[in-house]
């Protein structure tokens, strides 16, 4: 009979190929997620919209649309923050702001690794090329439109 404790050894050590907790039947896999250009046209968004303030992302990424649906991951990056408030239900305060590094990334042109390795809602380290803001947009976006015109 296998432990919990080796179980969980077991996991961690095939989780990035992913593989099948036999204890509970969740699948467990570590995932590269690379920071793409919806998450950094949100950044943009939140961050024209509001600075360094905290917003409701929901109200503020309303016209965005579906490329935005990934800027939580941005606070691995230490690029976005969620308050840690709670409401008065418990839940969750879902106000967000840009941070200094955020703001740093988009307008400094200050880089970070590409891809940040995550499971079960937590980071297990960045690796990767460092990138710019510039580099995870692409060529959909223009950054100057996105910062000076109109979104």
């Amino acid at each position: 009979m296998t432990t919990v404790a080796e179980e969980k050894a077991r996991l961690r050590a095939e989780w990035e190929e992913g593989t099948t907790c036999r204890c509970c039947g969740q699948r467990v896999q570590l995932y590269r997620r690379k920071l793409n250009s919806g998450m950094a046209r949100a950044l943009i968004v939140m961050y024209r919209a509001h600075g360094l303030e905290w917003q409701d992302k929901t109200v503020t990424l309303s016209g965005v649309g579906a490329a935005a649906r990934d800027e939580p991951l941005l606070r691995f990056w230490g690029l976005l923050e969620e308050d840690t408030r709670t409401r008065e239900d418990g839940g969750r305060a879902g106000w967000w702001r840009v941070t200094e590094k955020g703001a740093a990334f988009i307008r400094q042109g200050t880089r970070v690794p590409k891809y940040a390795k995550t499971f079960n809602s937590q980071c297990y380290g960045l690796e990767g090329e460092s990138i710019t803001i510039r580099d995870a947009l692409g060529d959909r976006f223009d950054l100057e439109e996105l910062l000076y015109g109109t979104y």
